[in-house]
């Protein structure tokens, strides 16, 4: 759990014959009592669609959003990039290959979570990263009120195949001593496949690609816990993990003649992929008085991504003119220590902690074309070491009545180690004040007022602080790629101003909030001339800002004569500004979708012990113009996308449901033209490229004992 969590009494919630009902009104219970804006989602209600990629069942979650039609890996929060979102796993962040400090939520089944929440302001006892927010996933684990599980499910996804999946959640024990076991098996499918045609400026076809692509993912989750209580004043917790994904992924390019009538060339590859996580996080917690509790903890994390490619190049006769073959091998460790404490000092609970993190990363790679052992990417060779210190304070009371405030200030120092390809080292240190106050105001019973104000930071992406370059053609249109040893996090401000009414005795929301965020330093790609070459490294580019508001809503229609009805949706729109050092052009950041919103209505049957739900997801697009370096001008335009999804949720019996779904029903092409523009905005190009989405069925049973 996160360090120095809140520890709220719920007061008490009417259980309701719906379950998803039910589950939603203890999750806004959770959300009333949390001293820090957040929107909480429980277990039932998050597989109420029965997706069991869990990002697929996020895409319903106020503000969140994937890069692409096709793709829940990497978390957007309020549409920007993935690079502003932490994600937690039980309050703590989890290795991954990825280079954006964060983890990809499809490689955990939905099934094996007990709630999610969405953290729009930190603590002070949080790690700093969540400049627009961190997604903490709370797996079931150790809840000795929790009955035991096991569910089942298979389905169909259109023009890929079968998908299926398995989970156990069992414990046992007494007071003394609980052991949990929770994990699972699944198999899951993708298609990424588009085509991408290609003209000039005066609109005459320029030939272009058709990219097949089909991915097929092999799973096992392994999420145990041990809970040892020695005595009234000693306990421990320690929680292995083991995560393994395999990715089997076929990849074509097909490159298209001049007139699009032909191809000229097809490449074929074949890619492996395996992720492999393990650890163990272990927490000892020694009750010193009535009114302190110290908590000391060890996390050791061990991970690796090892990817072979096998491909073949054939011409227009059907020959194969070459071969390719490539591994890309990333190791990575981390060890965290921590120390906290909490103290209650009459009306006011301090909670204090410090830390120190290693973390430790090795790229490497092979080349082998035609039999020939090629030089390695530069770029994707080096060592890397990042030991981040921390220490907090934070301090929640209640200044009036009906107040809740929390004052928190947190302090990290950093030292980052790089070693690039040629042996060449760079070091830097550097330390950041991260203040924060989040206060909750009860206008009355069911209306809560919330304000949250803290500084978070964006560190740079772990591949972007390597220093080699990477030899392309020099030019803009294909530049050398470099990293930045020297670029600095950037520092980010913000606000969130909310108003929360429940109704309903707690099954009914009403929420509106603003939010606005101060970018200093960020960070993007520039182009810029070395030795007469042109070569793109990520640079501090300006500042910038965002703006947006978000709305939630859950209505129980009883008024209206529709006992068993509830409609449900959201909306998160944003704007964004930054002035670009490079072409001081002011533009909105780039590839950032307006809008995300979803809108549900779920219809219980009492008698038939069901309920049955339908949502909307969508996205809209965006159109974005910008300078170049050079002068020349870009513009990228993305078609909105919409997906519907049903669903059936039958209890058979006390201990046993059933879950049907169709997901995507209707399948929407996902679009987007990207044109180039010369210095006198005259078209020198254009391109568009369709990607299809596809539909599925899950059937899901899973039983209580």
């Amino acid at each position: 759990m996160l360090a120095g969590a809140e520890e709220n009494t719920l007061s008490t919630v009417v259980i309701s014959a719906d379950k998803i009902d039910t589950s939603a009104q203890l999750a806004h219970e959770a959300r009333h009592n949390a001293p820090n804006p957040k929107t909480i989602i429980e277990a039932e209600q998050l597989n109420q669609f029965g997706d069991q990629p869990l990002g697929d069942a996020m895409r319903r979650l106020v503000g969140v959003s994937f890069d692409g039609a096709n793709r829940a890996r990497e978390i957007q929060l309020r549409n920007v990039g993935i690079e502003y979102t932490q994600v937690l796993l039980n309050g703590r962040r989890i290795l991954d290959a990825n280079g954006a400090r964060t983890v990809q939520v499809d490689r955990i089944p939905s099934s094996l979570v007990e709630r999610i929440e969405i953290i729009h302001t930190p603590l002070a006892s949080m790690d700093a990263q969540g400049a627009v927010g961190t997604v903490n996933i709370i797996l079931k684990q150790g809840a000795d009120n929790m009955p035991n599980e096991v569910g089942v499910g298979m389905g169909y996804l259109d023009q890929n195949g079968a998908v299926g999946d398995a989970t156990v959640f069992l414990n046992a024990g007494d007071e003394r001593v609980r052991f949990t076991l929770a994990g699972g098996v699944q198999q899951q499918r993708r298609s990424e496949s588009k085509d991408t045609y290609t003209y000039t400026g005066a609109g005459v076809k320029n030939g272009g690609t058709i990219n097949p692509n089909l991915r097929r993912f092999e799973q096992l989750n392994l999420t145990p816990r041990i809970d040892v209580n020695f005595n009234a004043s000693n306990s421990l917790v320690i929680e292995p993990m083991y995560l393994r994904t395999t990715e089997f992924r076929t990849d074509g390019n097909m490159t298209l003649s001049t007139d699009q009538a032909s191809v000229t060339q097809t490449v074929d590859e074949f890619r492996k992929r395996t992720r492999e996580n393990s650890g163990v996080y272990s927490a000892w917690k020694h009750t010193l008085s009535a009114d302190t509790t110290l908590t000391t903890s060890l996390d050791v994390q061990n991970g690796r991504e090892d990817t072979t490619r096998d491909a073949n190049t054939y011409n227009a006769s059907g020959v194969r003119t070459a071969t390719r073959q490539r591994t890309e091998n990333v190791g990575m460790g981390l060890l965290k220590l921590g120390f906290g404490g909490r103290t209650q000092l009459g009306r006011h609970t301090v909670e204090y902690g410090v830390s120190q993190s290693t973390e430790k990363r090795d790229e490497d790679n092979s080349d082998v074309r035609n039999g020939v052992v090629q030089a390695a990417v530069r770029n994707r060779r080096f060592n890397l070491e990042e030991r981040i210190n921390s220490v907090y304070a934070q301090n929640t009371f209640s200044p009036f009545a009906g107040n809740q405030l929390t004052l928190g200030l947190r302090g990290e120092q950093a030292n980052t180690r790089t070693t690039d390809f040629f042996g060449a080292s760079t070091n830097r240190d550097q330390f950041h004040a991260l203040p924060s106050v989040s206060t909750r105001q009860s206008l009355t019973p069911s209306t809560d007022l919330r304000l949250g104000l803290a500084q978070t930071l964006r560190r740079p992406n772990l591949r972007e602080l390597s220093p080699t370059v990477v030899t392309n053609s020099g030019t803009f249109a294909s530049p050398d790629v470099g990293g930045n040893p020297d670029a600095v996090p950037e520092k980010i401000l913000g606000l969130d101003l909310g108003v929360d009414h429940f109704l309903y005795g707690r099954k009914g929301l009403l929420s509106a909030k603003v939010f606005a965020r101060s970018f200093r330093d960020k960070l993007e790609t520039l182009y810029a001339s070395e030795s007469g070459r042109i070569v793109t490294r990520p640079q501090n580019v300006g500042d910038g800002r965002m703006t947006g508001l978000e709305l939630e809503m859950r209505m129980p229609l009883e008024d209206l004569g529709a006992k068993h009805w509830t409609v449900w949706s959201n909306v998160t729109t944003v704007q964004t500004q930054v002035t670009s050092r490079q072409t001081g052009e002011t533009r909105r950041f780039l590839d950032q979708p307006d809008q995300v919103a979803n809108l549900g209505l779920d219809w219980f049957l009492p008698a038939l012990k069901t309920t049955v739900g339908a949502s909307v997801n969508y996205t809209s697009g965006y159109n974005q113009r910008y300078l170049l370096a050079n002068g020349t001008t870009q513009s990228n335009s993305v078609a909105a996308m919409t997906r519907v999804d049903l669903s059936a949720r039958v209890q058979l019996s006390k201990q046993t449901s059933l879950n049907i779904s169709a997901l995507n029903v209707f399948a929407r092409k996902e679009s987007r033209l990207d044109e180039t523009f010369s210095s006198a905005g005259v078209s020198t190009g254009y391109s568009t490229t369709s990607e299809p989405t596809y539909s599925s069925l899950y059937i899901r049973l899973s039983h209580l004992f």
